[in-house]
């Protein structure tokens, strides 16, 4: 398995995956519908609890039909 860089790396860590298309999913969410705004600015602590939430709209929006798998 490749190792995970970035923010990747974190998030991957907060909720427990390892598939980068998911996490680029979820970091982006993170992005645009949680701090609307970058990431750089955040703790380490702050994004592991976003990445948690954004990880639980992700499966919301599936579940919606807004995202597919």
């Amino acid at each position: 398995m490749k190792k995970l860089k970035g923010y990747a790396e974190i998030i991957s860590g907060a909720i427990g995956v390892t598939d980068e298309t998911e996490l680029a999913l979820v970091e982006d969410i993170m992005r645009n519908d949680i701090f609307h705004s970058t990431l750089d600015w955040q703790t380490k602590k702050q994004l592991e609890d976003a990445a948690v939430n954004a990880y639980s709209y992700l499966k919301a929006y599936r579940s919606a039909g807004l995202i597919g798998r």
